[in-house]
């Protein structure tokens, strides 16, 4: 293997295992915040159907978004600092979940409208941030037209395995030995350290001349 196809093959691989952890993020912090909610709102169907919604629209303006600058930035460095401002605001929420969730009790009630204001309060914007990933991702490992599908399968393939993992292990192991707030941190700490090696992944191509 030349020493191209192997600095590429090695970015492509740290690529896909940031998508999964990011995967696995991304529904762990649903999960959390979805349990910070459910004091002040219940677990009703109405409630969770907010819930999701909320998830499905921020993916939604997440990818659209995140394939626009893709486009514009196709650089790992850029994505990065997308990532880590996720990061930070995911670790900020455990600071202003609780009194910003009782204002809204106490101001607008706990029916649906009022879970679907929180929802959107504390997840649109990390969840739109970290779906900047998979468009992304497929922009960086793209390398030609004919390989296309191949590419985004395997992206989204991998992040989806992820999914899985943030949306059973949170609520089947971490919530049963961790508060929602370490939860929240840790799952902060990991799209923190993320975001950190996407930066590093262009600062390694460009010393290896890549």
């Amino acid at each position: 293997m030349s020493e191209a196809r192997r600095i590429g093959a090695w970015k492509q691989a740290a690529i896909l295992f940031i998508g999964f952890l990011l995967g696995a993020a991304l529904m762990g912090v649903e999960m959390a915040a979805i349990r910070m909610m459910t004091p002040y709102f219940g677990s009703a169907i109405e409630i969770w159907a907010c819930m999701i919604a909320t998830v499905m629209l921020s993916m939604m303006a997440g990818y659209y978004l995140g394939g626009a600058v893709a486009d514009r930035a196709p650089r790992s460095e850029v994505l990065g600092v997308v990532v880590l401002v996720a990061g930070a605001f995911v670790l900020a929420v455990p600071f202003f979940a609780a009194s910003m969730l009782d204002w809204m009790l106490q101001n607008l009630g706990y029916d649906p409208p009022a879970a679907l204001t929180a929802s959107v309060a504390l997840m649109f914007v990390p969840m739109m941030l970290l779906s900047f990933f998979s468009p992304f991702a497929v922009r960086l490992l793209l390398t030609d037209a004919q390989h296309g599908g191949r590419v985004a399968g395997s992206v989204y393939s991998i992040t989806t395995i992820g999914n899985v993992l943030g949306t059973l292990g949170a609520p089947l192991y971490l919530m049963r030995v961790l508060g929602s707030r370490d939860i929240m941190l840790m799952f902060a700490a990991v799209v923190i350290a993320c975001g950190i090696a996407l930066i590093a992944l262009r600062l390694r191509a460009r010393v290896d001349g890549g």
